[in-house]
């Protein structure tokens, strides 16, 4: 167990930190994304507040929707908040 626990610690640190992600698969960029969808704001004021172009915000969470086979923003909210990603 003790191996096992230090292979997934380095794991965290050497392979999936360096590229942005977390062993939930989620990047920081779609992880502060969806924290503003959870908090009302439209996709302008997303894109405002974060500096991208409201395309990108809308990419974001296309490829969230997607990879973890949700159906719409609201949807993409509710499982953040239940595996604890937000």
């Amino acid at each position: 167990l003790g191996r096992l626990l230090n292979r997934v610690s380095r794991l965290q640190r050497h392979v999936l930190e360096p590229r942005g992600l977390h062993l939930a698969g989620i990047t920081n960029r779609e992880t502060e994304v969806l924290k503003l969808v959870a908090n009302g704001l439209s996709t302008k004021e997303i894109a405002d507040q974060l500096c991208y172009s409201q395309r990108t915000v809308k990419s974001i969470l296309h490829d969230v929707t997607n990879r973890f086979q949700l159906r719409n923003r609201s949807h993409a909210v509710a499982y953040a908040l239940r595996e604890g990603l937000i």
